[in-house]
Parts: C-alpha cells; sequence; structure tokens
C-alpha cells in the first residue's frame, strides 16, 4: 500500500504518529540520564606519618572516584617529603608537600587514576632509605 502526500501539506492525522514517537524519545532519554559531575560522593582519610626512618600509611589502597584527603604528620625531628606519584609511567608527582617538625598538613586529591601510585620522600637525605618509599593502590 502506497499513500500519496499533498503537495506542500501536512495534516493532523500525518503529525501525530511523529508526535507520540518525539515524546516517547524524550521520555526513554530522560529515564536514562545520569547526573554528569566529578564531585566525589565519598571523603576517605589516609594518615600519613613522616619519621626520621620511614614513612608509615594507615592504608594502603582507596577505590577510585572518592576524594583521598591525606592527613600529613611530621613526627620526626628533620624535614621530610610526602610525594605521591601516579600516571602511565609512574613519574608524573600529583602530591607533593614537605613538612618540618612537628608539622602536619591536609591534602585533598580527587581519585580518578586507577592502578598503582608511588609514594616516597623526595629529599636527598631520605632516598636512599628503604621505608621512605612504598605502593599506594587506587582501586
Amino acid at each position: 500500500m502506497r499513500y500519496e502526500l499533498p503537495a506542500g501539506r501536512l495534516t493532523l492525522v500525518m503529525l501525530r504518529p511523529l508526535v507520540v514517537m518525539t515524546a516517547a524519545l524524550v521520555f526513554v532519554a530522560a529515564g536514562q540520564a545520569r547526573p554528569e559531575t566529578t564531585v566525589p560522593n565519598r571523603v576517605v582519610s589516609i594518615h600519613v606519618t613522616l619519621t626520621d626512618s620511614q614513612i608509615v600509611l594507615d592504608r594502603h589502597s582507596a577505590p577510585r572516584g572518592v576524594e583521598g584527603r591525606f592527613v600529613i604528620k611530621n613526627i620526626g625531628t628533620k624535614r621530610h617529603n610526602f610525594t605521591l606519584k601516579a600516571g602511565a609511567a609512574g613519574s608524573t608527582p600529583v602530591l607533593s608537600r614537605t613538612l618540618g617538625p612537628h608539622r602536619q598538613a591536609v591534602l585533598s586529591l580527587f581519585l580518578d587514576y586507577r592502578g598503582k601510585a608511588e609514594y616516597l620522600d623526595r629529599l636527598r637525605a631520605d632516598r636512599g632509605k628503604p621505608q621512605m618509599r612504598g605502593v599506594f593502590v587506587i582501586l
């Protein structure tokens, strides 16, 4: 069966299926839409303790997509640094802070990278100490 359209005229009968299909598509798209945001819905605190001989983390992993709140505390008698490296080669510092003796700092980082991130003390006096480095995993 073939339908012939009048030249240059659309009737209400012809537009009705188009209106119904458009309305259905709008409702389907709205039902599947989710808010796109980079605001994390969860905060994970990671307590980092710097001593004169080692770096101690209270947890060595966190889930991807959360805000990592690194509470860094130097309880040693010298200056120390905490650097978190991430990226494809693990060479890009994404978080770094040097603290004097008996100082504390809180740094926040959105954990959107999945994989292993190396942490270490980048100061020359501490580079050779094996306990001044480790791996933090973002799951």
